[in-house]
């Protein structure tokens, strides 16, 4: 049954209400604070068929309502204005990323702190990560006798190193000597080119230190292929300011999923890779992963170079005021493309 526009401007009022207050509402309150040209007795009739129709809920032990999951859709997708951030907003959001970073690690997990303090919500940044990773360089180093510290870097501006142990016999000039081995063999190829008859060749040049070349390898390949996201949480105690989160159980089991890098990634993959919508929102039940049935996830999806892809999002309430939310994610997610573009290919995206 489509809602009448007296029912949507209603609902609209509710949702509104309840994002700011967190509180139940009841029909004498939209009736004064709403200039809807209606009486409460009005109202109060039109709650009741929403209630019924499945858009309000009405908590036992108040007499006002609150939207249920179906409303709050019903409002992100048909009822929410565009919200405008104010000039202060922008330049305080410009101003925490104009700086220079060093890392990509840096860059990320920075901004998800930068998001969560903008919002005062939980933040997720996800590294980007691309499709077909080429091998930039590898370089090794040895640290003391015995141990290597082994360096790699792809065009997706990843940066990852080991430390290994090696045997006593493997001295700098060995070092030297593989590490730039390996660099001329290995350099621009993508996990597909490490073909066994290219390993065997590469393994055959150097027989005297097959296991070390080896497990070298093995970690190039694990740098190459997209494995496990990586991803940041920032101010993921945020959480706790509101209402909803005051029982300890409840904030106790958000705390300790959101704490895993695991389960944030796998839940950014259940997501898939947002090419439908730039903006992707989940509430509730939604949502897949039964940790987060409780919260709402608003997730934009950013590309540098056409080639790098990865995604940044806000987890809050059911409640959170997604209008300012989608507004704060859309400037950061363009800030954080020319970054990222400027990091990786040395120009604004």
């Amino acid at each position: 049954m489509e809602l009448s526009e007296r029912k949507k401007a209603i609902l609209q009022a509710i949702i509104e209400d309840y994002i700011q207050t967190a509180e139940p509402v009841g029909s004498r309150n939209i009736a004064k604070n709403h200039d809807l040209g209606l009486s409460a007795a009005t109202i109060r009739n039109e709650m009741a068929d929403l209630e019924e129709m499945g858009y309000l809920d009405k908590p036992h032990t108040s007499a006002g309502r609150i939207p249920s999951e179906m409303g709050y859709r019903f409002y992100v997708d048909s009822l929410m204005h565009r919200y405008s951030l104010t000039m202060e907003e922008i330049a305080s959001l410009q101003s925490s990323m104009d700086r220079k970073y060093s890392q990509l690690e840096n860059v990320v997990s920075e901004i998800s702190d930068i998001i969560s303090k903008a919002t005062n919500y939980p933040a997720i940044v996800e590294l980007p990560m691309a499709q077909t990773s080429r091998l930039r360089s590898v370089k090794m180093m040895l640290i003391e006798q015995g141990s290597v510290l082994i360096v790699v870097v792809t065009d997706a501006g990843v940066v990852r190193n080991r430390h290994m142990k090696v045997s006593g016999d493997i001295d700098y000039e060995v070092i030297d000597s593989i590490s730039e081995f390996l660099s001329g063999q290995l350099t621009g190829l993508c996990a597909d080119d490490f073909t066994p008859a290219r390993l065997m060749l590469i393994y055959e040049a150097m027989a005297s230190y097959g296991d070390f070349l080896k497990t070298v390898i093995e970690f190039v390949l694990e740098c190459l292929t997209n494995g496990q996201r990586r991803v940041y949480v920032g101010g993921a105690s945020n959480i706790l300011k509101n209402p909803e989160f005051e029982n300890i159980d409840r904030a106790r089991e958000f705390l300790s999923f959101i704490d895993s890098r695991e389960n944030v990634s796998q839940m950014l993959s259940l997501l898939g890779n947002g090419e439908d919508a730039p903006i992707s929102i989940k509430i509730g039940s939604e949502n897949a992963v039964p940790e987060m049935r409780d919260t709402s996830l608003v997730v934009a999806n950013y590309s540098v170079g056409g080639k790098l892809h990865g995604k940044i999002g806000i987890i809050g309430p059911k409640r959170m005021n997604y209008a300012r939310v989608i507004s704060s994610l859309e400037l950061i997610n363009s800030n954080l493309t020319e970054i990222l573009g400027r990091m990786i290919y040395g120009k604004d995206e």
